[in-house]
């Protein structure tokens, strides 16, 4: 299973003319299937894909991890640039979501488009809530149970209803999951749901131990340092053996990965990189 994986927006990029931004946006060429993993926030998806020479009218299918402004950025700007595509995704990306900034200003973070626009625009909605194959041996997690008691959202998130706020859990964060012959590639957005809980999901539901690599956010960007060694002591456990980490990861968490596992398994996410396995 030859699996391509081109980081196109990332918060930070080495490469000029490529720019960086705010969120997270990977192709993900596996065989003959030419998938869009998030969107980023604004227009770098489309900046820097012409200056990586990646045709992104030739993508098949857009997969979203989560109902964040981040990933869902260029959702509508793509369907209009590019015609209607499937979109697979949780069902509950669409709540309107806020989070408090200091100074108590209330800023919407949530997903970027709504249900009827997307449509308008073209847009197929496959909802995958539960474990879904969406091609042979490449799959998306849907709901991940949340297992551990030191792993949370990483924020103080919440959603408005009725004119009321509630806690916002995120049940719509999933990862994408590709059953490769040396091992599982597990592409995160942000890892609401937790690493080591998405990490244990994804080794469960497809009965297979070896992590060949582990790409994306981690949202562990105010993690304490309990929750950081405890998911350093699981990804050890679970002999996860590439981690490819950026985004909401945080650069004192990113730090503390490299130190405790080196510079042979931890690897900083930039766009413009290029992953094959």
């Amino acid at each position: 299973m030859n699996t391509v994986i081109n980081v196109i927006v990332e918060n930070t990029t080495p490469a000029s003319p490529l720019i960086g931004e705010y969120g997270f946006s990977a192709q993900l060429l596996i065989d003959n299937h030419n998938i869009l993993f998030d969107t980023g926030s604004d227009s770098a998806l489309f900046l820097n894909s012409a200056a990586m020479g990646i045709d992104l009218s030739l993508v098949d299918e857009i997969v979203i991890s989560h109902g964040h402004y981040d990933h869902t950025g260029a959702v509508l700007s793509f369907l209009k640039r590019f015609g209607g595509r499937q979109i697979y995704a949780h069902s509950g990306i669409f709540p309107r979501r806020l989070i408090s900034r200091a100074g108590g200003q209330i800023i919407d973070i949530g997903c970027k488009f709504g249900y009827q626009e997307a449509i308008d625009t073209g847009a197929e909605f496959v909802f995958t809530d539960t474990f879904t194959e969406i091609h042979p041996g490449v799959y998306l997690t849907g709901q991940i149970p949340r297992l551990t008691d030191y792993e949370d959202v990483g924020g103080d998130f919440v959603f408005e209803k009725d004119g009321q706020l509630h806690k916002d859990l995120l049940p719509d964060d999933m990862a994408m999951l590709v059953d490769h012959p040396e091992g599982l590639i597990i592409i995160s957005g942000c890892s609401h749901s937790g690493m080591v809980n998405t990490l244990e999901y994804c080794r469960q539901k497809t009965g297979r131990s070896k992590v060949l690599a582990y790409i994306g956010g981690t949202h562990l960007m105010n993690a304490s340092q309990a929750r950081l060694e405890k998911t350093i002591e699981a990804i050890n456990m679970y002999q996860v053996q590439k981690l490819i980490v950026g985004h909401c990861t945080g650069f004192y968490a990113a730090a503390e990965l490299f130190k405790q596992l080196g510079r042979q398994r931890v690897i900083k996410m930039d766009a413009g990189l290029k992953y094959i396995f």
